[in-house]
């Protein structure tokens, strides 16, 4: 499915977490998404701003805010794999038809929590009672990272909007 190494994945999460300009953003995309009708807003990020260059494969990063008690539809990518994990929040993750609660990232723990999702595999989100934040790393720069919802087959491309 991916050969992403998700140790250095990891790393560079925990890397990004005490960062204070990233902390900053997810603050403010917490903020936003509770004021905003919208079921999600996304910030991407820059190797300048992780202070280092993408891991091979690795193409963008991005941080998403969601709202709480939502579902986000289910949607796949025809063009990356997905690495995502959970900041902050709770909730469901649903993969294909593999439901499960969704484990949040320990930036003190040893335990990788990844959830890694092929090309054009669909996969849903339902958040909890908080917003939920989540960190993505894409196989796709932004710019081509196309997104398709499995019901009604509506495609976007996140940053040609």
């Amino acid at each position: 499915m991916s050969n992403i190494d998700l140790k250095q994945l990891t790393r560079l999460t925990k890397k990004a977490l005490r960062t204070p300009h990233i902390l900053h953003i997810m603050e403010l995309l917490e903020a936003k998404i509770l004021e905003s009708k919208e079921p999600f807003t996304w910030k991407v990020l820059s190797e300048r701003l992780l202070g280092e260059p993408f891991l091979k494969g690795i193409q963008s990063a991005w941080i998403f805010a969601l709202k709480p008690n939502i579902r986000i539809p289910s949607h796949y990518h025809p063009n990356s794999v997905q690495h995502t994990t959970v900041i902050k929040g709770s909730g469901k993750i649903i993969i294909e038809k593999d439901e499960k609660e969704v484990q949040t990232f320990d930036p003190q723990g040893m335990q990788l929590i990844w959830y890694v999702i092929a090309k054009n595999v669909p996969h849903a989100v339902t958040t909890g009672d908080r917003a939920m934040v989540v960190f993505s790393f894409h196989t796709r720069a932004p710019s081509e990272l196309l997104e398709i919802e499995t019901l009604s087959g509506h495609s976007r491309f996140y940053e040609s909007q």
